[in-house]
């Protein structure tokens, strides 16, 4: 039987992770042996909080859920830097190097309370759409005229022709309301101006091509996803844009792999680019109705210019949690 835990105890210790995947902490209920991996007790249902740090001068340490996790598929955690996670009774962590041994800072808090929760204002975004906040959203018989901006910028979104509107207080995701898309809606903001952007949000695709966001300018576009297009074109006007999804790079090269990243599921979508512009944003939507997918958004959050790897891990973290999603 797994021990009792007090509210002030911690484990923490260091380990070498090589280029072969090593454990690093499991829940109790793996019925886990071993002087070097860090217990959580059954007795207390709430996550535990796992801090791991990544101590090696250059190389990169991945981290994932299971013996599995490869450079490829792992969470990565920088050189120097640290990621925080949410370890549940049935988790197992791993974690693989980049190159030489890396040493792994490994620390598990066992308090009783939960972990303050993530403040979304402490990234002072210039967009943050949350389709949870009912309050937010101005609708009539389900459609929506307009979904206010949580950031404090007022860049509210909003649709004036009503076909085009789509609909809430119909889908939800993990028992939360969502904006629900049919294939031919969008909102868009009034212009927001920025230096480099980092979008992280959570997305469902149910059918048709999608954009993962698009502008008030048809050639001003980012994250193309088309079924069976092998076009390598999947931004315009965008500069340098890289995506995530829950957590792991996106790897694919054409309009189809990115198709089939988000393909019939939900996920938590992370886009960054060094674009300097002044538009109007219309997130997983276009200007027309060729890349409108029928799907639903969740949550979105904008930032002006960039966000450290640390902050896009723990607002991935977040929206994983909040939306049931594991990453």
């Amino acid at each position: 039987m797994s021990e009792l835990i007090s509210e002030s105890q911690n484990d923490s210790y260091a380990t070498t992770v090589g280029t072969s995947a090593l454990v690093l902490v499991v829940g109790a209920g793996m019925n886990h042996s071993g002087s070097s991996i860090a217990s959580v007790g059954w007795t207390i249902e709430l996550p535990r909080v796992v801090s791991v740090h990544n101590s090696h001068g250059s190389q990169v340490l991945y981290v994932g859920w299971g013996s599995d996790v490869s450079t490829s598929n792992g969470l990565p955690i920088p050189a120097g830097e640290s990621r925080k996670f949410r370890l549940s009774y049935l988790d197992e962590m791993w974690a693989i190097a980049s190159g030489a041994d890396t040493v792994a800072l490994v620390s598990v808090a066992h308090g009783k309370g939960a972990p303050p929760p993530f403040d979304v204002l402490s990234l002072s975004p210039a967009l943050w759409l949350d389709a949870s906040d009912t309050s937010t959203i101005t609708e009539s018989g389900g459609a929506v005229s307009q979904w206010d901006d949580k950031s404090g910028n007022d860049n509210n979104l909003t649709q004036g022709t009503a076909s085009q509107r789509p609909t809430t207080g119909t889908d939800t995701v993990n028992g939360l309301n969502v904006i629900h898309y049919d294939g031919n809606d969008s909102l868009l903001t009034p212009d927001i101006s920025f230096t480099g952007l980092t979008m992280i949000a959570v997305f469902r695709h149910s059918s048709q091509n999608f954009m993962l966001l698009g502008t008030s300018l048809s050639f001003v576009y980012a994250g193309v996803g088309e079924s069976g297009s092998s076009s390598t074109i999947l931004s315009f006007n965008f500069s340098t844009v890289s995506f995530r999804f829950d957590g792991t790079p996106f790897s694919g090269t054409t309009r189809d792999d990115l198709y089939n990243e988000l393909a019939s599921s939900t996920k938590v979508v992370t886009l960054e680019t060094d674009k300097t512009a002044t538009v109007g944003l219309q997130p997983f939507s276009f200007t027309s109705d060729v890349f409108r997918p029928v799907g639903d958004i969740a949550e979105v959050i904008v930032v002006d210019g960039t966000l450290t790897a640390q902050q896009i891990s723990d607002t991935e973290s977040y929206l994983a949690d909040k939306w049931g999603i594991t990453i």
